[in-house]
This record gives C-alpha cells, structure tokens and sequence, in this order.
C-alpha cells in the first residue's frame, strides 16, 4: 500500500508492492525554490512513489525531494499567493517569461490529475542522474531551473 497523506488531513491509496507514507503539501518548498530543482510530471501516484523511493537510493535527500499531489499543486498555486514571499512570486513570474508558460503547464498538468515531483540535486553533476531515475519512473516534462535560466531536460 501506498499511503499518500496530505496536509488536510484527507488520504488517498493505492496498490503497491511496498508500504510508504509520502506528504503532499499545499505550499511550495522554501527557498530559493524555484531555482536549482529539477521539476516533473508523473501521472500516477505509484510512480511517483517508486520515483521518491529510487532517488533515495541513489543518494538524493529526503529534504530535496518534494511530492506534491495533483490537488495540492493546483491548491498551492491558487491560493499560495497570498502564502508566499515577495520573491518567490517574482521568481515563478520571471521563469513563466524565460520559459513560456511555466507555471501554467505545470498546473495545467495538474489539473488532469498528475502529480508535481521536485528534487534540489545536491551537486551540479547529479542532475543528469535525476532526470535518468525521473525517465525510468515515467515523468515528463522534465525541466532543470537554474538563477535565469530553464533547461529541457526531457520533453
């Protein structure tokens, strides 16, 4: 089983080979988020898991790996606004001008019911290792988000 708790408290299950209990939270990472995270859609919940799961065994933080389920994504962008600083609005609004429509793929995605899976690589070199674990595991719209820039990493 899978245990997907999200911060209202409601629960969501799904079939698996493993037990793990992931928290989807309807607010973005802290700071300096956006920038230096790889960002992705995963459309199932058991992918996303299994994703979490081998980023782990390769060495990722469990701080620097942030699931947010469909609902809680489209949660914190509506209404994040009103929850996040300044500058973590200016960045989301620069990186929908540096790559169009950023944040609003990202919801659209969401909307549809897939879920947002963001890791902070601890060192430049392990980017291309994230977007290969990502791959394996069935994220899109893999994107690397850098102080000014926002690099495809998979389409």
């Amino acid at each position: 089983m899978i245990d997907v708790k999200t911060e209202n408290a409601d629960a969501k299950t799904l079939n698996a080979d493993e037990q793990l209990s992931l928290t989807s939270q309807q607010t973005f990472p802290a700071a300096p988020f956006p920038c230096k995270y790889v960002h992705s859609v995963v459309d199932t919940l058991q992918d996303a898991a299994q994703a979490v799961l081998a980023l782990q065994a390769a060495g990722c933080d469990t701080r620097d790996i942030h699931l947010m389920a469909s609902w809680d994504f489209v949660a914190a962008v509506e209404g994040g606004y009103q929850q996040q600083g300044r500058l973590s609005q200016t960045f989301l609004q620069i990186f929908s001008l540096i790559d169009e429509g950023f944040e609003e793929v990202y919801l659209h995605e969401a909307r549809r019911g897939h879920h947002i899976l963001v890791v902070r690589p601890s060192r430049h070199e392990q980017i291309m290792q994230v977007r290969d674990l990502l791959a394996s595991h069935h994220a899109h719209l893999v994107k690397y988000v850098d102080s000014w820039t926002v690099a495809n990493l998979l389409s």
